[in-house]
């Protein structure tokens, strides 16, 4: 499921492309943000991420990602009160009675931005969205909450890339840069032990025209794709949790792959992981909480496809800044 953006250049003779376009991450359950817009300020703190990834090193001109990402709850403070009638009802009354739904969690608003460049052979592809969360508590361990998200995506064409085609007249002539805006849209039910989501991205498809919409010619199109997740999370010892989760990823073209994790945490520090994508690669995953503003992981895959015949690899590093985190908090609480 790797964002193949230089295939719809490459098929120069179709009219349109049949190719997923969203880049391959291997620690996206370390950022689920990235999927899905509703996740944006499930979290007391705001959230900084930035990921680099390398995939199939060894090959000339392979796909290579780098994104930011930021996004944290705008009413935070408010978020977890006891409202007045019920603190008058626990000091005046000595009835135990509902005592466990004595405290009211009170609803909250969420907001983020992702920046993403994607490059693979003389494609790039640069991306832009913000999106906007609400989270509407439904019980003591469980929040629902809505996001959207609205940007662009600019697809750029290297012309130094050396071709067979050199009269094909998207890659030259006056096409320049691409242009296509995005809307995402997403669920995200969670609590404290576990989470499920699905969510859709580049939704307004369509297609991105030359600057001459009359003249006729190829085009590429963004398709829309669809995210669902879920992850639960086990306490095994007081020190160790592990936490199996799952993603489900579609194309609109009909393209659809499943990824299998498994995550341990250790003395809420320090975590190890392995990933199984359905006939593409295996995984191996690390990561430490330095302290409560800072964290970094690695991941490396190893194709069992048949790019495992020339030995390829991936790399991915992410590093997370935590902000506005009164509490200090290390490990947390929904993200993992």
């Amino acid at each position: 499921m790797k964002a193949l953006l230089l295939l719809p250049f490459l098929f120069f003779l179709c009219c349109k492309v049949s190719a997923q376009q969203h880049p391959q991450l291997t620690q996206y359950m370390q950022n689920n943000y990235l999927a899905n817009p509703a996740v944006a300020g499930v979290e007391d703190y705001g959230d900084v991420r930035a990921g680099f990834r390398s995939q199939w090193v060894g090959l000339e001109r392979a796909p290579t990602t780098f994104y930011m990402s930021i996004h944290a709850a705008l009413n935070k403070n408010d978020r977890n009160v006891t409202p007045l009638r019920l603190q008058h009802r626990r000091v005046h009354s000595n009835s135990t009675v509902n005592r466990n739904n004595r405290f009211y969690r009170k609803p909250h608003h969420g907001a983020g931005a992702i920046a993403q460049v994607d490059m693979a052979g003389m494609i790039r592809a640069s991306t832009l969205n913000l999106s906007y969360a609400y989270h509407l508590p439904l019980t003591q361990r469980a929040t629902l909450s809505g996001g959207v998200s609205a940007g662009f995506t600019q697809l750029a064409v290297n012309h130094s890339f050396f071709l067979q085609t050199p009269n094909d007249p998207l890659l030259f002539g006056d096409t320049g840069n691409l242009l296509r805006t995005n809307l995402g849209l997403g669920l995200w039910l969670y609590g404290q032990d576990y989470y499920i989501g699905i969510s859709g991205t580049q939704l307004l498809g369509g297609g991105i025209k030359k600057p001459d919409a009359a003249q006729q010619g190829p085009r590429a199109l963004l398709q829309p794709h669809y995210y669902f997740t879920g992850g639960y999370r086990l306490q095994v010892s007081p020190g160790l949790t592990l936490t199996p989760s799952v993603m489900a990823k579609a194309a609109a073209n009909g393209q659809t792959a499943v990824d299998l994790n498994l995550k341990a945490l250790y003395a809420q520090r320090f975590w190890a992981g392995i990933s199984y994508r359905h006939k593409d690669a295996m995984a191996g995953m690390v990561g430490v909480y330095l302290n409560h503003l800072l964290d970094v992981s690695y991941s490396y895959d190893f194709a069992i496809s048949e790019m495992s015949s020339i030995n390829s690899s991936s790399h991915e590093v992410v590093v997370g800044l935590k902000f506005n985190n009164p509490s200090k908090i290390v490990c947390p609480k929904y993200m993992w």
